[in-house]
């Protein structure tokens, strides 16, 4: 069967330099693929800002053509350069052209609004045994920036001390953490619980 080339199907994007979010195909009706891609050594950038165009091959008087590839001033600032390309779809070959278009816009993930620490409910706590020595705790990383780490402590559950791990919390505006602690007194040990102190 001749090779021939059947339709154009989109407009053609012919200066890649000028083009922006433009795309041709063309069907090409063909018993083989297209060649395997050349090696193609990439000369130095000409000026700062300049994407290469890789080469590529075209159809082109009943041949695949190799067309070289080359430096290209970007038609907007952020552009992308989209490769040329061959797509067996069908039955048949189909030629992309090369082109322009925006910058993917980047996604930054938001985090979920952070909480701030609440003690829990002040309790009137006098244990006559004296709280263990605090632990040492590796602090995590901070989950945001400006985040407040409060830090682990003794607490009484009636029975015994538990250790209650710290924690990272929002920042309070206008406030800093003061730690709870125990604190010696008649009879035993009470707990001062932590809060926040107005500034």
């Amino acid at each position: 069967m001749p090779l021939r080339a059947l339709s154009l199907v989109l407009g053609v994007c012919l200066v890649p330099s000028l083009a922006l979010a433009q795309e041709a195909e063309v069907r090409v009706e063909v018993g083989t693929p297209p060649p395997a891609a050349r090696v193609e050594v990439q000369p130095a950038q000409p000026y700062p800002g300049a994407v290469w165009v890789a080469g590529h091959w075209r159809w082109q008087g009943g041949a695949y053509v190799w067309k070289p590839g080359h430096w290209a001033r970007p038609p907007a600032p952020g552009s992308v350069w989209v490769p040329a390309e061959w797509v067996w779809r069908n039955g048949a070959w189909y030629f992309r052209e090369g082109h322009w278009k925006p910058a993917p816009v980047a996604v930054v993930p938001v985090p979920p609004p952070a909480a701030v620490y609440t003690p829990p409910p002040a309790a009137e706590v006098t244990v006559q045994t004296a709280p263990p020595a605090a632990r040492v705790e590796v602090q995590p990383a901070a989950p945001y920036p400006g985040a407040v780490w409060i830090g682990g402590y003794w607490a009484w559950n009636g029975y015994r001390y538990d250790w209650v791990p710290g924690t990272w919390s929002a920042p309070r505006p206008g406030h800093v953490w003061v730690p709870g602690h125990w604190r010696a007194v008649p009879g035993g040990w009470r707990w001062v619980p932590g809060h926040w102190r107005p500034i």
